[in-house]
């Protein structure tokens, strides 16, 4: 079945352990996304108590120990376990630079002069040419695009974030190793990553200034250089350059935990024990009547999650109806619900709990807002009710107008009706 994630990361670590998708080993832990300058972990992570946390090295191991009791370990960057994995190499033919523009978040704008950038990158030695623009996601949804294409840059694009399987990192590598250089202003997990695979980064151009519209975790305004970790990976890279210096080299392998972190194996038989011990304290809280009621509710939706990836579908289903002993149905149980019947080809009964799930309140910008809508997509068209189909496709697409299978669905749509889907 597998798990949306973000840039993949739960297949991809699935894959460095040697699980399936369908394996719940990852879901009760949680993991480091990507590089972070900060000198304390992301509260976030501590804030939801897991039972393991997983860190990319050293540095950050150290961080999370000072700030949490709960249990941590190193996993390295799952993109170099990946990497590796698949062999995959710089091309012979490799030519140019990709240059990373410090990226944005659906909650923080990267904010600096786009035009005086792009004439940055011009001034650049021919050596260095052509160069390509590589946008994050939430730079595309803000139309940056159109300022470098109009500096006549090739603009490109790893794509959708949460994504199934391995598409982000596919094309996150297949962008990168067809560049001799690559370069940002701001240093990020790019950095690291191009480095790890002998491609030379630098940094380059007027610095980003960071400016939160909402984001609780982070100041109103901040740059990467107000951390010192970040002021020496700035300095550290400072170019242009054409090679990889011995000390980048040792701090990449450092920071991506290269040297230090679990093997695949190791990992695997941390994750196995951590999930035991969790799962039967999970178990004997509600059995005991622990907690207030939004507790159980979420213990009831970990148990919920795990079962379904073991296809325990007796202990699945007896943890979705022990939630509606707590408080009403939930728009995510009643997801669960209709993921369950959809299976086992109960359409209708699909239908009718995912529909429940559409009118139910749930977070802003949560998956809630559109998964219901796609699944009732899919069980209508299983119907043979192509009309409603289309409708609930189409409200899926205005709350994740990226999302693959969405726009595969458009275009089935299209050619169905012999019309072409709103915009």
């Amino acid at each position: 079945m597998g798990l949306i994630s973000w840039y993949g990361l739960y297949e991809i670590i699935n894959q460095y352990v040697g699980s399936s998708s369908e394996s719940p080993l990852l879901s009760l832990c949680r993991y480091e996304h990507g590089w972070d300058p900060t000198p304390v972990p992301d509260p976030f992570d501590y804030q939801c108590n897991p039972p393991l946390m997983l860190v990319w090295s050293k540095r950050r191991l150290e961080q999370w120990n000072k700030a949490s009791n709960i249990p941590s370990a190193i996993m390295g960057a799952p993109f170099v376990h990946y990497r590796k994995l698949r062999q995959i190499e710089k091309d012979t033919t490799a030519r140019g630079t990709v240059a990373f523009p410090a990226h944005s978040t659906r909650l923080i704008d990267a904010v600096f002069d786009i035009d005086n950038y792009c004439n940055q990158l011009k001034s650049l030695p021919s050596e260095y040419h052509p160069i390509t623009i590589c946008l994050h996601i939430h730079d595309l949804e803000r139309k940056k695009d159109l300022k470098y294409k109009e500096h006549g840059f090739n603009v490109v694009s790893a794509g959708e974030g949460n994504v199934l399987r391995f598409e982000y990192v596919d094309k996150f590598y297949d962008i990168l190793k067809s560049h001799k250089y690559a370069t940002s202003n701001q240093v990020g997990s790019y950095s690291f990553y191009a480095v790890e695979m002998g491609i030379p980064f630098f940094i380059f151009g007027e610095e980003a200034n960071l400016v939160n519209s909402g984001d609780p975790l982070w100041p109103s305004e901040f740059s990467y250089d107000d951390y010192p970790i970040g002021v020496y990976a700035t300095n550290l890279f400072k170019g242009p350059t054409q090679v990889i210096r011995e000390e980048q080299k040792k701090f990449v392998e450092d920071e991506l935990g290269i040297h230090d972190c679990l093997s695949g194996t190791e990992l695997r038989e941390l994750l196995i024990e951590s999930n035991r011990r969790t799962i039967e304290a999970y178990e004997e809280s509600l059995d005991t009547g622990q907690g207030g009621v939004e507790d159980k509710i979420a213990t009831c939706a970990t148990l919920v999650d795990y079962f379904q990836h073991l296809g325990e579908k007796d202990k699945f289903l007896k943890y979705v109806f022990k939630s509606f002993e707590y408080a009403p149905p939930k728009a995510n149980f009643c997801c669960y619900l209709g993921s369950y019947f959809k299976d086992v080809q109960q359409y209708e009964q699909a239908v009718f709990w995912y529909d429940l799930a559409t009118r139910l309140e749930k977070p802003i910008g949560s998956w809630l807002t559109w998964f219901p809508h796609l699944q009732l997509c899919l069980c209508y068209d299983r119907l043979g009710k192509h009309e409603l189909a289309y409708k609930h496709n189409e409200i899926a697409w205005r709350f994740n107008p990226e999302n693959e299978a969405v726009l595969h669905n458009k275009k089935y749509f299209e050619r169905l009706f012999g019309r072409e889907s709103s915009e």
